[in-house]
């Protein structure tokens, strides 16, 4: 009987291993990168990937802080219900806010052709 056990367990131990073997030859293929090379060059396909993770990383950038901005308005508008911030505080917060939102856009746009230039000025 112990050894029955011990052969349903190494099984089940077994399984997910032989289950994931069936299910990467379902696997898409990778997509190459935005600006890909038409040769066989790995460097280059290595730098156009680089460049796809930094713009995933300014979209991060960015989203952050757009959640910034929102987090400080929203509690701006929460005090404006105590008295203590009035709705012009509320107006200028979200001005400042935008102008910060547009400046991070700007960067990271100046940053994005400089990373696909290749930084020539």
């Amino acid at each position: 009987m112990k050894q029955l056990w011990s052969k349903t367990n190494a099984f089940i131990a077994a399984a997910p291993f032989l289950l994931a073997a069936r299910a990467e030859a379902a696997l898409p293929t990778t997509a190459d990168p935005t600006n890909a090379p038409s040769d066989g060059n790995y460097i280059e396909l290595l730098k156009g990937y680089a460049f796809d993770i930094g713009i995933v990383v300014g979209l991060i950038v960015g989203t952050i802080a757009f959640l910034v901005v929102a987090n400080n308005c929203i509690g701006v508008y929460k005090e404006i219900g105590t008295g203590k911030r009035t709705w012009g505080d509320l107006g200028s917060h979200g001005a400042f806010g935008v102008l910060l939102l547009v400046f991070v856009v700007y960067l990271l746009t100046e940053a994005a052709s400089i990373i696909f230039d290749g930084g020539t000025p």
